[in-house]
Parts: C-alpha cells; structure tokens; sequence
C-alpha cells in the first residue's frame, strides 16, 4: 500500500493516500469521523510520504479549511474518508 502511495505524482494525493490507509490500520470511528489514533507530527507525515514538513503543513491546512479533516493534541479526526477519498482519486 505504502508503494502504490508514492506512485502518486502529486503531493496532495499522497497525503490524502497515506491518511486513509491510516484510518483504515489505526483509526477509531466516532460521532465525527475516524480518529487516527496515533500522535503524528508535520514531520513525520512528511517522511512518510517524501515530503516536506512546509508542504505538508500547507495540504493539511488545505484538508482543515474544507473541513474534510480536523486535528486535535497531533491526532488527525477524517469526517468523511469516502468524500475525502473521490476528492483525490
């Protein structure tokens, strides 16, 4: 899964990518979404995906601003992954 990820060309598809194979491994559905329930840095996302920490913070503020997702104490909330999902595919 990780490899098809980068196969992505363009960053915002990895991102959105690597998110849902994380809400599928380590998420917790709740009245809001599912929580990903690991504590994940801007940096971290970023070296998973080969990114940078900047480009990762602008595509996660991008994801925030459409409310497609929401971030509270570095656990990243997806609202809707099947939305989020078509929105990159």
């Amino acid at each position: 899964m990780m490899i098809e990820t980068l196969a992505h060309r363009d960053m915002g598809s990895r991102l959105v990518s690597f998110l849902l194979i994380l809400c599928r491994d380590f998420g917790i559905p709740g009245n809001e979404g599912i929580t990903i329930d690991l504590k994940l840095s801007h940096q971290a996302i970023a070296e998973a995906i080969g990114s940078t920490r900047v480009t990762v913070t602008r595509l996660l503020g991008d994801l925030r601003q459409d409310e497609m997702i929401s971030i509270h104490k570095k656990k990243i909330t997806v609202h809707n992954p099947v939305a989020l999902s078509q929105q990159f595919t």
